[in-house]
Protein backbone atom coordinates (compact mmCIF):
# COMPACT_ATOMS: atom_id res chain seq x y z
CA UNK A 1 0.00 0.00 0.00
CA UNK A 2 1.31 3.32 -0.92
CA UNK A 3 1.13 6.84 1.54
CA UNK A 4 -0.16 8.49 -1.44
CA UNK A 5 -1.19 8.73 -4.39
CA UNK A 6 -1.03 11.97 -6.23
CA UNK A 7 -3.38 11.92 -9.39
CA UNK A 8 -2.57 15.04 -11.85
CA UNK A 9 0.65 15.98 -13.23
CA UNK A 10 0.29 19.80 -13.29
CA UNK A 11 1.88 22.52 -11.51
CA UNK A 12 -0.14 21.60 -8.49
CA UNK A 13 0.49 17.86 -8.52
CA UNK A 14 3.87 18.15 -9.46
CA UNK A 15 5.07 20.30 -6.44
CA UNK A 16 2.87 18.26 -4.14
CA UNK A 17 5.30 15.24 -5.66
CA UNK A 18 8.45 17.06 -5.03
CA UNK A 19 7.43 18.14 -1.20
CA UNK A 20 6.64 14.87 0.10
CA UNK A 21 8.52 13.12 2.81
CA UNK A 22 7.79 10.07 1.60
CA UNK A 23 8.95 8.04 -1.31
CA UNK A 24 6.38 5.29 -1.24
CA UNK A 25 4.29 7.06 -3.45
CA UNK A 26 3.23 7.43 -6.89
CA UNK A 27 1.99 10.18 -9.09
CA UNK A 28 -0.67 9.62 -12.00
CA UNK A 29 -1.38 11.21 -15.19
CA UNK A 30 -3.85 10.56 -18.05
CA UNK A 31 -1.67 12.23 -20.20
CA UNK A 32 1.82 11.61 -21.84
CA UNK A 33 3.20 14.06 -20.49
CA UNK A 34 3.11 15.99 -17.29
CA UNK A 35 3.26 20.23 -16.45
CA UNK A 36 1.84 20.67 -20.30
CA UNK A 37 -0.30 23.98 -19.29
CA UNK A 38 2.64 25.08 -17.11
CA UNK A 39 4.54 24.92 -20.71
CA UNK A 40 2.49 27.61 -22.01
CA UNK A 41 1.90 29.92 -19.01
CA UNK A 42 2.95 33.62 -19.01
CA UNK A 43 3.54 33.08 -22.56
CA UNK A 44 5.81 30.41 -22.35
CA UNK A 45 7.97 31.96 -19.50
CA UNK A 46 5.94 30.44 -16.64
CA UNK A 47 5.16 33.33 -14.16
CA UNK A 48 5.63 31.59 -11.08
CA UNK A 49 4.90 34.08 -8.66
CA UNK A 50 5.13 37.38 -7.59
CA UNK A 51 6.14 40.06 -4.72
CA UNK A 52 3.17 41.20 -3.46
CA UNK A 53 2.13 40.42 0.32
CA UNK A 54 -0.31 38.28 1.36
CA UNK A 55 -3.49 40.59 1.66
CA UNK A 56 -2.89 42.37 -1.42
CA UNK A 57 -2.45 39.00 -3.34
CA UNK A 58 -5.26 37.07 -2.31
CA UNK A 59 -7.42 40.82 -3.63
CA UNK A 60 -7.04 38.93 -6.80
CA UNK A 61 -9.32 36.10 -6.66
CA UNK A 62 -13.04 36.62 -7.09
CA UNK A 63 -14.60 36.87 -4.10
CA UNK A 64 -14.11 36.75 0.03
CA UNK A 65 -14.77 33.13 0.12
CA UNK A 66 -11.89 31.94 -2.36
CA UNK A 67 -9.71 34.73 -0.38
CA UNK A 68 -10.87 33.50 3.45
CA UNK A 69 -10.37 29.80 1.94
CA UNK A 70 -6.43 30.68 0.33
CA UNK A 71 -5.57 32.30 3.19
CA UNK A 72 -4.25 29.11 5.26
CA UNK A 73 -2.48 28.25 2.04
CA UNK A 74 -0.61 31.52 1.47
CA UNK A 75 0.18 31.85 4.80
CA UNK A 76 2.23 28.50 5.33
CA UNK A 77 3.92 28.81 1.99
CA UNK A 78 3.78 32.58 0.71
CA UNK A 79 5.19 34.21 -2.31
CA UNK A 80 8.74 34.97 -0.69
CA UNK A 81 9.00 31.35 0.80
CA UNK A 82 8.25 29.85 -3.64
CA UNK A 83 10.60 31.98 -4.39
CA UNK A 84 13.88 30.52 -1.45
CA UNK A 85 12.37 26.96 -2.52
CA UNK A 86 13.44 27.44 -6.77
CA UNK A 87 16.59 29.37 -5.87
CA UNK A 88 17.90 27.05 -2.82
CA UNK A 89 17.43 24.13 -4.99
CA UNK A 90 19.02 25.45 -7.95
CA UNK A 91 16.58 26.94 -10.34
CA UNK A 92 17.74 30.83 -10.72
CA UNK A 93 14.89 33.19 -10.77
CA UNK A 94 14.10 36.91 -11.97
CA UNK A 95 12.25 39.34 -10.20
CA UNK A 96 10.65 42.01 -12.83
CA UNK A 97 10.02 45.47 -12.24
CA UNK A 98 6.57 45.00 -12.05
CA UNK A 99 6.77 41.86 -9.34
CA UNK A 100 6.30 39.42 -11.35
CA UNK A 101 8.49 36.12 -10.93
CA UNK A 102 9.84 34.04 -13.98
CA UNK A 103 12.56 31.59 -14.42
CA UNK A 104 15.88 32.97 -14.84
CA UNK A 105 16.06 31.41 -18.49
CA UNK A 106 12.57 32.75 -19.44
CA UNK A 107 12.02 28.84 -20.32
CA UNK A 108 9.04 26.84 -18.72
CA UNK A 109 10.85 24.10 -19.98
CA UNK A 110 13.11 24.77 -17.19
CA UNK A 111 10.00 25.40 -14.30
CA UNK A 112 8.38 21.92 -15.38
CA UNK A 113 11.72 20.02 -15.75
CA UNK A 114 13.52 20.97 -12.80
CA UNK A 115 9.84 19.89 -11.00
CA UNK A 116 9.88 16.38 -12.03
CA UNK A 117 13.39 15.99 -11.71
CA UNK A 118 13.04 16.82 -8.14
CA UNK A 119 9.85 14.69 -7.96
CA UNK A 120 9.96 12.03 -4.27
CA UNK A 121 6.91 9.91 -6.51
CA UNK A 122 7.20 7.78 -9.76
CA UNK A 123 5.48 9.35 -12.21
CA UNK A 124 3.35 7.24 -14.31
CA UNK A 125 1.80 8.76 -17.58
CA UNK A 126 -0.96 7.64 -19.78
CA UNK A 127 -3.42 6.41 -16.60
CA UNK A 128 -6.95 5.82 -17.38
CA UNK A 129 -8.52 5.77 -14.13
CA UNK A 130 -11.70 3.57 -14.15
CA UNK A 131 -13.06 4.16 -10.32
CA UNK A 132 -11.37 4.89 -7.14
CA UNK A 133 -13.35 3.09 -4.02
CA UNK A 134 -13.09 4.76 -0.16
CA UNK A 135 -11.90 1.53 1.93
CA UNK A 136 -11.37 0.98 5.61
CA UNK A 137 -7.69 1.78 5.66
CA UNK A 138 -7.46 3.83 2.65
CA UNK A 139 -8.51 4.22 -0.82
CA UNK A 140 -8.54 1.29 -3.85
CA UNK A 141 -7.71 3.07 -7.21
CA UNK A 142 -8.80 0.94 -10.49
CA UNK A 143 -7.05 1.82 -14.01
CA UNK A 144 -7.82 0.91 -16.79
CA UNK A 145 -4.23 -1.02 -16.35
CA UNK A 146 -3.48 -1.77 -12.90
CA UNK A 147 -4.94 -1.58 -9.22
CA UNK A 148 -3.79 0.30 -6.08
CA UNK A 149 -4.18 0.53 -3.27
CA UNK A 150 -3.00 4.12 -0.67
CA UNK A 151 -3.84 5.48 2.64
CA UNK A 152 -4.19 9.23 0.96
CA UNK A 153 -4.89 10.86 -2.46
CA UNK A 154 -4.22 14.01 -3.30
CA UNK A 155 -6.15 15.08 -6.07
CA UNK A 156 -4.83 17.45 -8.58
CA UNK A 157 -6.27 16.98 -11.56
CA UNK A 158 -6.91 21.07 -12.23
CA UNK A 159 -9.72 22.62 -14.15
CA UNK A 160 -11.30 22.50 -17.91
CA UNK A 161 -9.35 25.53 -19.29
CA UNK A 162 -6.88 24.50 -22.54
CA UNK A 163 -8.20 21.08 -22.66
CA UNK A 164 -5.37 20.12 -25.36
CA UNK A 165 -2.88 20.33 -22.69
CA UNK A 166 -4.77 17.37 -20.33
CA UNK A 167 -7.00 19.73 -18.30
CA UNK A 168 -10.12 18.26 -19.95
CA UNK A 169 -12.30 18.48 -16.18
CA UNK A 170 -12.20 14.26 -15.61
CA UNK A 171 -10.80 15.02 -11.47
CA UNK A 172 -14.58 16.55 -11.13
CA UNK A 173 -15.87 13.23 -11.78
CA UNK A 174 -13.83 11.22 -9.77
CA UNK A 175 -14.35 14.07 -6.78
CA UNK A 176 -18.23 13.42 -6.90
CA UNK A 177 -17.56 9.72 -6.71
CA UNK A 178 -16.08 10.34 -3.43
CA UNK A 179 -19.27 12.29 -2.43
CA UNK A 180 -18.21 16.16 -3.33
CA UNK A 181 -20.21 18.28 -5.40
CA UNK A 182 -18.95 20.51 -8.17
CA UNK A 183 -19.57 24.38 -8.63
CA UNK A 184 -20.26 24.44 -12.11
CA UNK A 185 -17.16 25.18 -14.26
CA UNK A 186 -16.73 28.12 -16.89
CA UNK A 187 -14.19 29.54 -18.46
CA UNK A 188 -12.08 32.62 -16.83
CA UNK A 189 -9.02 34.71 -17.39
CA UNK A 190 -10.51 34.60 -21.21
CA UNK A 191 -11.27 36.69 -24.22
CA UNK A 192 -14.71 37.90 -24.94
CA UNK A 193 -16.36 38.69 -28.79
CA UNK A 194 -18.39 41.78 -29.81
CA UNK A 195 -21.43 41.84 -31.88
CA UNK A 196 -20.77 44.27 -34.07
CA UNK A 197 -17.48 44.66 -34.15
CA UNK A 198 -15.78 48.00 -35.27
CA UNK A 199 -12.08 47.23 -34.56
CA UNK A 200 -11.07 43.75 -36.45
CA UNK A 201 -8.94 45.77 -38.41
CA UNK A 202 -6.69 47.81 -35.21
CA UNK A 203 -6.22 43.74 -33.99
CA UNK A 204 -3.19 43.20 -32.02
CA UNK A 205 -3.31 47.17 -31.05
CA UNK A 206 -4.35 47.85 -27.23
CA UNK A 207 -4.78 50.59 -25.06
CA UNK A 208 -3.17 51.34 -22.16
CA UNK A 209 -4.93 51.50 -18.74
CA UNK A 210 -8.59 52.41 -19.99
CA UNK A 211 -11.23 52.72 -17.60
CA UNK A 212 -13.67 50.11 -18.52
CA UNK A 213 -16.81 49.11 -16.84
CA UNK A 214 -18.70 46.43 -17.43
CA UNK A 215 -23.10 46.18 -17.15
CA UNK A 216 -25.27 42.99 -17.12
CA UNK A 217 -27.42 43.41 -20.16
CA UNK A 218 -29.95 46.61 -19.79
CA UNK A 219 -29.12 46.90 -15.89
CA UNK A 220 -27.39 51.20 -15.32
CA UNK A 221 -25.27 49.62 -12.46
CA UNK A 222 -22.22 48.91 -13.27
CA UNK A 223 -20.89 45.34 -11.83
CA UNK A 224 -17.29 45.69 -12.15
CA UNK A 225 -15.13 48.43 -12.78
CA UNK A 226 -11.39 48.57 -13.43
CA UNK A 227 -8.03 50.33 -14.81
CA UNK A 228 -6.36 48.11 -17.13
CA UNK A 229 -5.14 47.22 -20.76
CA UNK A 230 -7.46 46.10 -23.46
CA UNK A 231 -6.40 44.51 -26.28
CA UNK A 232 -8.49 44.59 -29.28
CA UNK A 233 -8.43 40.93 -31.10
CA UNK A 234 -9.80 40.26 -34.73
CA UNK A 235 -13.25 39.95 -33.18
CA UNK A 236 -13.48 41.21 -29.84
CA UNK A 237 -11.52 42.37 -26.93
CA UNK A 238 -8.98 41.12 -24.61
CA UNK A 239 -6.04 41.99 -22.60
CA UNK A 240 -5.84 42.26 -18.51
CA UNK A 241 -9.53 44.28 -17.83
CA UNK A 242 -11.64 42.15 -20.08
CA UNK A 243 -9.84 38.58 -18.74
CA UNK A 244 -9.89 39.93 -15.05
CA UNK A 245 -13.47 40.28 -15.39
CA UNK A 246 -14.12 37.42 -17.32
CA UNK A 247 -15.41 34.96 -14.99
CA UNK A 248 -18.46 37.40 -14.42
CA UNK A 249 -19.13 38.29 -17.93
CA UNK A 250 -22.43 36.84 -19.69
CA UNK A 251 -23.84 36.75 -22.92
CA UNK A 252 -25.81 39.97 -23.63
CA UNK A 253 -23.13 42.21 -21.48
CA UNK A 254 -22.44 45.77 -21.96
CA UNK A 255 -18.84 47.18 -21.76
CA UNK A 256 -18.00 50.80 -21.82
CA UNK A 257 -14.55 51.75 -22.02
CA UNK A 258 -12.40 54.89 -22.73
CA UNK A 259 -10.33 54.42 -25.85
CA UNK A 260 -7.57 56.56 -23.92
CA UNK A 261 -5.70 56.50 -20.47
CA UNK A 262 -8.25 57.18 -17.66
CA UNK A 263 -8.72 56.39 -14.05
CA UNK A 264 -12.87 57.36 -15.51
CA UNK A 265 -14.77 58.31 -17.90
CA UNK A 266 -15.41 61.81 -16.99
CA UNK A 267 -11.51 61.94 -16.51
CA UNK A 268 -11.21 60.53 -20.40
CA UNK A 269 -14.16 62.99 -21.73
CA UNK A 270 -12.47 65.71 -20.31
CA UNK A 271 -9.24 64.62 -21.79
CA UNK A 272 -10.73 64.34 -25.14
CA UNK A 273 -12.61 67.52 -24.97
CA UNK A 274 -9.37 69.56 -24.41
CA UNK A 275 -7.80 67.77 -26.91
CA UNK A 276 -10.69 69.31 -29.28
CA UNK A 277 -10.71 72.84 -28.31
CA UNK A 278 -7.10 72.91 -30.16
CA UNK A 279 -7.00 75.60 -32.60
CA UNK A 280 -7.31 74.24 -36.19
CA UNK A 281 -6.06 71.16 -36.21
CA UNK A 282 -7.82 67.68 -38.19
CA UNK A 283 -9.95 65.63 -35.76
CA UNK A 284 -7.68 62.66 -36.12
CA UNK A 285 -4.48 64.35 -35.08
CA UNK A 286 -6.29 66.61 -32.24
CA UNK A 287 -7.44 62.87 -31.17
CA UNK A 288 -3.74 61.61 -30.92
CA UNK A 289 -2.49 63.83 -28.64
CA UNK A 290 -4.58 61.96 -25.73
CA UNK A 291 -2.18 59.22 -26.71
CA UNK A 292 -4.38 57.39 -29.11
CA UNK A 293 -2.81 55.45 -32.03
CA UNK A 294 -3.31 56.85 -35.16
CA UNK A 295 -5.65 53.92 -37.04
CA UNK A 296 -7.80 54.40 -33.91
CA UNK A 297 -8.25 57.88 -33.96
CA UNK A 298 -9.40 57.45 -37.83
CA UNK A 299 -11.57 54.89 -37.52
CA UNK A 300 -13.99 56.71 -34.41
CA UNK A 301 -13.59 59.86 -36.60
CA UNK A 302 -15.53 57.50 -39.55
CA UNK A 303 -17.71 56.32 -37.09
CA UNK A 304 -18.77 59.83 -35.68
CA UNK A 305 -19.90 60.25 -39.80
CA UNK A 306 -17.21 63.20 -39.86
CA UNK A 307 -15.43 64.38 -42.82
CA UNK A 308 -11.49 63.66 -42.65
CA UNK A 309 -10.96 67.09 -43.49
CA UNK A 310 -13.11 68.14 -40.78
CA UNK A 311 -10.69 70.83 -38.34
CA UNK A 312 -11.19 71.44 -34.07
CA UNK A 313 -12.51 74.62 -35.65
CA UNK A 314 -15.34 73.43 -38.20
CA UNK A 315 -16.37 70.41 -36.02
CA UNK A 316 -20.10 70.90 -35.03
CA UNK A 317 -21.95 70.29 -31.49
CA UNK A 318 -23.14 66.85 -32.53
CA UNK A 319 -20.62 65.03 -34.11
CA UNK A 320 -18.35 66.96 -31.15
CA UNK A 321 -20.76 64.87 -28.62
CA UNK A 322 -20.74 61.73 -30.96
CA UNK A 323 -17.17 61.34 -30.99
CA UNK A 324 -16.72 62.42 -27.26
CA UNK A 325 -18.94 59.53 -26.25
CA UNK A 326 -16.96 56.93 -28.27
CA UNK A 327 -13.86 58.10 -27.39
CA UNK A 328 -14.34 57.67 -23.63
CA UNK A 329 -17.11 56.01 -22.77
CA UNK A 330 -17.65 53.49 -25.92
CA UNK A 331 -20.20 50.72 -25.15
CA UNK A 332 -20.17 47.54 -26.74
CA UNK A 333 -22.09 44.31 -25.94
CA UNK A 334 -20.84 41.21 -25.40
CA UNK A 335 -21.94 37.94 -28.02
CA UNK A 336 -20.08 35.87 -26.13
CA UNK A 337 -17.08 34.67 -24.25
CA UNK A 338 -14.70 32.42 -25.51
CA UNK A 339 -14.71 28.94 -24.53
CA UNK A 340 -12.26 26.57 -22.50
CA UNK A 341 -10.09 25.82 -25.36
CA UNK A 342 -8.81 29.81 -25.11
CA UNK A 343 -9.43 30.02 -20.81
CA UNK A 344 -6.23 31.08 -18.82
CA UNK A 345 -8.14 28.67 -16.13
CA UNK A 346 -11.70 27.51 -14.96
CA UNK A 347 -13.81 29.20 -12.41
CA UNK A 348 -15.83 26.96 -10.61
CA UNK A 349 -14.96 23.21 -9.39
CA UNK A 350 -15.02 21.23 -6.14
CA UNK A 351 -17.36 23.28 -3.43
CA UNK A 352 -14.66 25.09 -0.81
CA UNK A 353 -17.67 24.83 1.87
CA UNK A 354 -16.43 21.24 1.48
CA UNK A 355 -12.80 21.18 1.79
CA UNK A 356 -10.73 21.91 4.98
CA UNK A 357 -8.77 25.19 4.16
CA UNK A 358 -6.17 24.41 6.94
CA UNK A 359 -5.25 21.38 5.38
CA UNK A 360 -7.22 21.12 1.92
CA UNK A 361 -8.54 17.72 3.44
CA UNK A 362 -11.82 17.10 2.21
CA UNK A 363 -14.26 17.27 4.82
CA UNK A 364 -16.31 14.42 3.49
CA UNK A 365 -13.89 11.78 2.68
CA UNK A 366 -10.98 11.51 5.16
CA UNK A 367 -7.11 10.73 3.82
CA UNK A 368 -8.42 12.74 0.50
CA UNK A 369 -6.89 15.92 0.12
CA UNK A 370 -7.16 18.59 -2.93
CA UNK A 371 -4.66 21.37 -4.55
CA UNK A 372 -4.67 23.08 -7.61
CA UNK A 373 -7.24 24.29 -10.18
CA UNK A 374 -9.68 21.39 -9.22
CA UNK A 375 -10.82 23.58 -6.62
CA UNK A 376 -13.15 26.95 -6.91
CA UNK A 377 -10.74 29.50 -7.11
CA UNK A 378 -9.81 31.17 -9.95
CA UNK A 379 -7.44 34.26 -9.75
CA UNK A 380 -6.22 37.08 -12.10
CA UNK A 381 -3.19 36.81 -14.52
CA UNK A 382 0.12 37.48 -12.85
CA UNK A 383 1.68 34.15 -10.88
CA UNK A 384 -1.55 34.09 -8.88
CA UNK A 385 -2.73 30.58 -9.75
CA UNK A 386 0.29 29.07 -10.32
CA UNK A 387 1.38 30.09 -6.76
CA UNK A 388 -1.80 29.06 -5.36
CA UNK A 389 -1.57 25.98 -6.80
CA UNK A 390 1.84 26.03 -5.07
CA UNK A 391 0.77 26.95 -1.73
CA UNK A 392 -2.84 24.26 -1.43
CA UNK A 393 -0.08 21.70 -2.79
CA UNK A 394 1.98 22.23 0.25
CA UNK A 395 -0.43 22.47 2.93
CA UNK A 396 -2.21 19.16 1.76
CA UNK A 397 1.31 17.56 1.53
CA UNK A 398 2.48 18.40 5.06
CA UNK A 399 -1.02 17.16 7.05
CA UNK A 400 -1.01 13.74 5.21
CA UNK A 401 -1.95 10.85 7.19
CA UNK A 402 0.79 7.92 8.55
Amino acid sequence: MYDVIIIGGGAAGLFASANLTTTNALLLDHAQEVGKKLLITGGGMCNLTNTLPAEAFLSHFGNKQQRNFLLPALQNLPTDSVYEWFEQRGLRLLVREDGKVFPQSLDAHDVRDFLVRHSKAPIVTGVQIAAITKQDAGFLIETTSATYETKNIILATGGMSYPRTGSDGSGYELAKALGHSIVPPKPALVAVSIETYPFKHLAGNSVRNAWVSFYHNTESTAYDQRQKDVLFTHDGLSGPAILCASRLIAKQDRIKLSLITAENHSEAEQAVLRALNAPKKLIANALKETGMVSSLAQTLVEMAGIDKETTTATLDKTRRKALVQLASAMEMTVSSTKGFQSAMVTSGGVDLAQVNRKTMESNLTEGLFFCGEVLDYDGESGGFNIQAAFSTAYLAVKHLHN
